[in-house]
C-alpha cells in the first residue's frame, strides 16, 4: 500500500519485482537451500524499512507466524542477527492455528481467506496446499501460463530446475482434461513470443569446507541468436546432427537442446550445451 500512516492506494507491482529476478535469471524458486526468495522481497526490505523508521533505538517486530508454525518462530529467533530486535509472535501466545485464523477472518469479514504466496511459489506441495494451488491456478490461466513460461524457461537452461523439486507445474496439468486446457492454451500463448539459441555451461565444483559435498554451482548463459522458435530449433538440430551431438526435440512446445558434454557422477565436473528456448518478449536476452 502507499506509503501513508492512512493509505489510499495499492501499489501491486513496484518497478522490480521478484518475478522479474527469476525470469532474468531463467531459474524458478528452490525448495532446497536458503530460502533466498523470502531474504531478497520480505527480509531485506523490511530490515531497510525498519532502519529507515527506527534507526539504532530497540524495537519489536510482530510476526504473523501461527500455532501450526512454531518451528519457524524457532528459526526466525536463531537467525536474528539485530541485537535490537525482538520478535514478537501473537497468534502463537493465543494457540490461534490456521484453522482458527481463517474462522476469525471469515465472521469479521464474510470472506474464506485463501493462502497467501507468490503465483510461482515452489512451496504448496510441502505445505500440503497443492491441490489448492492448482484450483487456483484454474481460475486464473493468464497467470497460470506466465509462470509455466517461466518453468519452461528454467527446465530448458537446466532439466533438473524444476518448480517443486523432481516434479514440474507442467506435469500437473492434463490436455485431455476440459478444466486444464484453457491453462496450456494461455502458457503457448507465452510462448508465442522471442525464442533464442542458448550456449549453457556449467561447473560443478566440490565445497571448500567439505571436499565430499558440492559447492556452489557455476553457471554461464550465453545468448547466441533470437528469431523464431521453428527456425532456430532447425538450425540447432542441423548443426548437432551434423557433428554427431545428441540431441533432445519438445515436439509438442518446440523446445531444442544439444549437449555438448553431460556432466559425470563425481566432482568437481562440467557439463553443458545449446538450446532453443524462450527469450525475453523483447527479444533481448540473455533470459
Amino acid at each position: 500500500m502507499d506509503d501513508s500512516r492512512q493509505p489510499e492506494r495499492i501499489v501491486k507491482r513496484g518497478p522490480w519485482a521478484l518475478e522479474d529476478e527469476y525470469e532474468s535469471n531463467g531459474t524458478v524458486p528452490q525448495q532446497g537451500g536458503i530460502r533466498l526468495c523470502s531474504l531478497h522481497a520480505k527480509g531485506e526490505v523490511g530490515d531497510a524499512l525498519v532502519a529507515a523508521e527506527i534507526g539504532d533505538r530497540p524495537f519489536r517486530q510482530v510476526m504473523g507466524f501461527n500455532a501450526d508454525e512454531v518451528g519457524r518462530s524457532l528459526r526466525d529467533g536463531a537467525a536474528n542477527k539485530n541485537p535490537l530486535r525482538q520478535g514478537v509472535y501473537p497468534l502463537i501466545e493465543w494457540g490461534w492455528g490456521r484453522e482458527r485464523c481463517e474462522a476469525f477472518l471469515y465472521d469479521r469479514f464474510g470472506v474464506k481467506w485463501e493462502k497467501s504466496h507468490c503465483m510461482f511459489c515452489c512451496f504448496p506441495v510441502s505445505m500440503g496446499a497443492m491441490d489448492a494451488h492448482l484450483e487456483r491456478m484454474r481460475r486464473h490461466p493468464d497467470i497460470a501460463g506466465r509462470v509455466l513460461r517461466l518453468e519452461y524457461t528454467s527446465v530448458s537452461l537446466n532439466p533438473k530446475a524444476k518448480l517443486f523439486g523432481r516434479r514440474s507445474l507442467l506435469e500437473q496439468f492434463d490436455p485431455g482434461r476440459a478444466a486444464d486446457r484453457p491453462v496450456l492454451a494461455a502458457f503457448e500463448e507465452e510462448l508465442a513470443c522471442p525464442w533464442a539459441l542458448y550456449h549453457v555451461r556449467r561447473i560443478l565444483p566440490v565445497a571448500k569446507a567439505d571436499p565430499t559435498r558440492r559447492g556452489r554451482a557455476m553457471r554461464s548463459v550465453e545468448r547466441v541468436d533470437v528469431g523464431r522458435a521453428s527456425a532456430l530449433g532447425r538450425r540447432l538440430r542441423s548443426v548437432s546432427e551434423r557433428h554427431g551431438v545428441p540431441v533432445e526435440v519438445d515436439e509438442r512446445y518446440g523446445r531444442v537442446r544439444a549437449w555438448v558434454q553431460r556432466r559425470g557422477p563425481a566432482l568437481p565436473t562440467i557439463g553443458g550445451g545449446r538450446y532453443s528456448g524462450v527469450g525475453r518478449r523483447a527479444g533481448t536476452g540473455p533470459l
